[in-house]
């Protein structure tokens, strides 16, 4: 799994929406999911993005993609919603966040948990 491949799908979600008049709710790889102002995919429950189905949702159909570890994170860039992080292999991770209603998909290097 790549920043790309995320990106890549949540755009594709994304011109979906547009393409379909710009639905409240979707359904895609079994997950049920909103839209942010923006037109970004999100599976929201009362303001926490449900970091699990998002991966569900972001991985492209992939079941033999998983991640290591989940970190679930409230963050000052991140506004009103939490920021995931997910540990794809030793101490590579990615993180989706949401800012200013638009998804953001960033890989960066750590072995430290604590970092974020």
């Amino acid at each position: 799994m790549t920043v790309r491949s995320f990106y890549e799908r949540a755009s594709s979600l994304r011109q979906l929406w547009e393409l379909n008049d710009k639905p409240q709710v979707a359904e895609n790889n079994g997950v049920m999911f909103g839209f942010t102002a923006l037109g970004w995919p999100i599976v929201n429950h009362g303001g926490h993005i449900n970091c699990e189905q998002m991966w569900v949702l972001l991985s492209n159909d992939d079941q033999a993609t998983s991640y290591i570890q989940l970190v679930d994170k409230k963050s000052l860039k991140s506004g009103a919603y939490n920021s995931c992080f997910y540990q794809i292999s030793d101490g590579k991770w990615l993180e989706l966040l949401y800012e200013n209603e638009t998804i953001r998909i960033n890989g960066f290097l750590t072995n430290q948990v604590s970092s974020f």
